[in-house]
């Protein structure tokens, strides 16, 4: 169980960081995008072979289906990283001369697209919601652990049923998703306060530092969208299981059901929006077109 947490909190992070420290290093003083689109690209591939690695070790080194529960998450955080690292590292700084500095303030709000951020805080959202309810309805198991399934009882009888998402599984996927945020302020910080050079202009730094914010917001929408559709379909299906229910758990069933389609829909429009982050404003007619 330590080696996969360690894999995934300290050394698969690290190796990335080289990686993108390794694809810098190719793409420093250089102004042709299709080098540097190519890097950063190299970079989302590493990220996603080392999540992949990452997530085998967690689903192998974790029981009782607590590693399946994390794969999703651990997935996500990868993707996430990768994409941090290849807009915030990779792409290289302009060589540029005399140039004149903004007095005017650059918040990450600035850089953020409506529509997505409002997706992303709407699932992240529902997903910690979820995570509270579960955790709090949760009952221990026929072994006693706690939080690995959901029971009632109705007069004389009872009815079990799991896997269930409780404390067992929400509270090491919260920590999880808690890293995701976290590493994702942390680029987008560093996206909005990097300095000017990475386009031929002003406007066209702006887009670009868009283009940035739209790729790692939407990386972190998908490890949301993904760890949700895990556990609503768990949680929703373990309560329609039960033959002897409260009321409000065929109603709470059915809703968490009925957002697996939506998570799922949601995280195909985060990956498209990684890999292509669309039409932006402001765009400059001195951006090159390999500038993306």
């Amino acid at each position: 169980m330590a080696l996969p947490v360690l894999l995934v909190l300290v050394g698969g992070p690290l190796l990335l960081t080289v990686v993108a420290l390794a694809a810098q290093s190719f793409t420093r003083g250089r102004v042709d995008t299709r080098h540097e689109w190519w890097w950063v690209r190299v970079t989302w591939g590493a990220a996603l072979v080392v999540g992949v690695v990452a997530a085998w070790l967690v689903d192998a080194g974790l029981d009782l289906g607590r590693g399946t529960m994390l794969v999703p998450a651990v997935l996500g955080l990868f993707v996430v990283a990768g994409v941090g690292l290849a807009e915030t590292v990779v792409r290289p700084q302009r060589p540029t001369g005399a140039r004149t500095a903004s007095l005017a303030p650059r918040r990450v709000a600035d850089y953020l697209p409506r529509t997505l951020t409002t997706a992303v805080a709407v699932i992240a959202v529902v997903h910690l919601a979820t995570l509270g309810l579960t955790t709090a309805t949760a009952s221990p198991d026929d072994m006693g652990r706690t939080g690995r399934q959901i029971a009632a009882h109705c007069g004389d009888t009872s009815s079990g049923a799991g896997p269930y998402p409780g404390s067992f599984y929400s509270v090491p996927l919260t920590l999880l998703l808690l890293v995701i945020g976290l590493a994702t302020v942390a680029a987008l910080v560093a996206v909005a306060r990097r300095p000017r050079g990475f386009a031929p202009d002003d406007v066209g730094d702006d887009v670009l530092r868009r283009r940035s914010s739209t790729r790692i917001l939407a990386a972190a929408g998908a490890a949301v969208a993904a760890s949700h559709l895990g556990i609503a379909f768990f949680a929703g299906t373990a309560l329609l299981r039960m033959d002897c229910q409260r009321p409000w758990m065929d109603p709470v069933g059915w809703a968490l059901v009925a957002t697996v389609p939506v998570a799922l829909v949601l995280l195909g429009w985060f990956l498209g929006r990684v890999v292509a982050p669309g039409a932006l404003r402001a765009s400059s007619p001195a951006l090159p077109a390999g500038s993306r």
